[in-house]
């Protein structure tokens, strides 16, 4: 988890340092912020089915058989969520160093293509194909926002079915005697949108103290992410459900 989080983060620095360079005067991004989800989901099966065929002694014009089974299923999943929200004046003038960078095998610590993303972002703004920046206020507007989202799924699965052929009993000739099973979804979600003024906290120093100002995202960026955090988790939901 921290190894995912840290990458996330220096994700985003780098991106923005590379549009920050890409453009030194500045973009319309430069006052927004950034909210993301990560949700881990984790759905891991077991099962254990032995088999007993029996046949004894008889004319081999008339043969008995007796087969015999057990089954025992197990399924648990497991989900992780975790938000976090960024300024992008915070992230971009600074990126991580290489030794900062977590190295591994999950799929969330490789490019998550934010990069790309963001420059067709501003490119789209450049060309006045989407309105961010034609009037003084497009760029604070609440109704503007992007979105990103890397889903990533790994399944691993194994059986195991050792058999045995004695003189009247036969064990586990078909099928199989154990079996596991592990799916974990990997989602990251990330909403740029316009940052706006909250006031969060009363001053400590009295109880006439000042209000302490801090940002937030917009409705509307918030809305959008909360309605795209919604539909990947009913996506999961129905990905994971027996069929």
């Amino acid at each position: 988890m921290q190894a995912l989080l840290t990458n996330i983060e220096c994700e985003l620095r780098g991106a923005l340092n590379n549009l920050r360079q890409g453009y030194p005067k500045g973009t319309f991004i430069d006052k927004w912020g950034v909210q993301t989800t990560l949700t881990l989901t984790y759905d891991e099966t077991g099962a254990i089915a032995p088999g007993v065929l029996w046949t004894p002694p008889s004319p081999l014009t008339s043969v008995f058989s007796l087969g015999a089974g057990a089954n025992l299923s197990s399924d648990a999943t497991r989900i992780e969520t975790i938000n976090a929200y960024y300024l992008v004046s915070d992230l971009e003038h600074a990126r991580c160093s290489d030794a900062a960078r977590p190295n591994g095998l999950f799929l969330l610590q490789n490019d998550l293509k934010l990069s790309e993303w963001l420059y067709d972002a501003v490119s789209a703004s450049m060309t006045k194909t989407i309105n961010f920046t034609n009037t003084a206020l497009a760029a604070s507007s609440p109704q503007n926002v992007i979105q990103h989202e890397v889903k990533f799924q790994i399944v691993t699965s194994g059986t195991l079915n050792p058999s045995w052929v004695l003189t009247r009993v036969t064990v586990d000739s078909t099928g199989n005697l154990l079996s596991a099973g592990r799916t974990r979804t990997n989602d990251l979600l990330i909403t740029l949108g316009p940052a706006v003024p909250a006031v969060v906290a009363a001053s400590a120093k009295s109880r006439g103290g000042t209000l302490a100002v801090a940002a937030e995202p917009s409705r509307q960026a918030a809305d959008l992410h909360l309605s795209a955090a919604i539909n990947a988790g009913f996506e999961t939901a129905l990905r994971n459900t027996p069929h």
